[in-house]
């Protein structure tokens, strides 16, 4: 993207790190800490399982999806061990029947069409790496083929599109991430400087 229509557009990049700095105060650290209460305890360890499966995500502004793609990472990273927790060394024969958390409790609305469409192969790609580390961990080749969920990534502008048409009925979205409108703060002085002037 060229620089004017990268501003026009408020487009802005966030590194994973940073990232992480939003998501871990935001929900992330509760869950660990929720985790590390429940070791030992497999009624806690269940709820815990059933609660990450339930949590739905949107970024109103996705891009490419940064935010959907790490906090998914993350979820199904904290689902490995809680399922490590629970089964140990013992043998799992039906993984798909033990992962619960999937690329279709996320949601993002993009302005431009391109980065929504890259965003939904890139949960699918997360997804991908998640199933790998799945089977490394339980010692079966685990895949989702075909593909039969999805996130959901409108192609549209956030702020005419109504959210709740996102959402299925009697689901509820539980955390809003994202950049906020990127327009820097240089621009904006500059910006009510001319209007002075005038």
């Amino acid at each position: 993207m060229n620089p004017q229509e990268r501003r026009n557009l408020g487009a802005h990049y966030t590194s994973e790190k940073n990232i992480l700095k939003l998501i871990k105060p935001l929900f992330l650290d509760e869950l660990h800490a929720e985790f590390a209460k429940a070791k030992g305890n497999k009624n806690k360890l269940n709820e815990l399982h059933k609660k990450l499966a339930s949590l739905r995500f949107l970024d109103p502004a996705c891009g490419c999806g940064n935010f959907l793609i790490i906090t998914y990472r993350e979820l199904r990273l904290l689902e490995i061990d809680i399922l490590r927790e629970l089964y140990g060394k013992q043998q799992v024969t039906a993984i798909d029947a033990i992962i619960n958390i999937d690329v279709d409790q996320f949601y993002g609305i993009e302005y431009d069409e391109f980065p929504a469409r890259v965003a939904e192969v890139a949960m699918w790609l997360m997804d991908h790496q998640m199933n790998q580390k799945v089977s490394e961990e339980f010692g079966l080749y685990y895949v989702r083929l075909p593909l039969r969920k999805s996130a959901t990534i409108l192609h549209g502008n956030a702020l005419r599109t109504d959210w709740a048409a996102l959402i299925e009925p009697g689901k509820q979205l539980h955390y809003i991430l994202g950049n906020p409108p990127f327009g820097g703060a240089s621009l904006s002085k500059t910006q009510s400087k001319r209007k002075i002037c005038q």
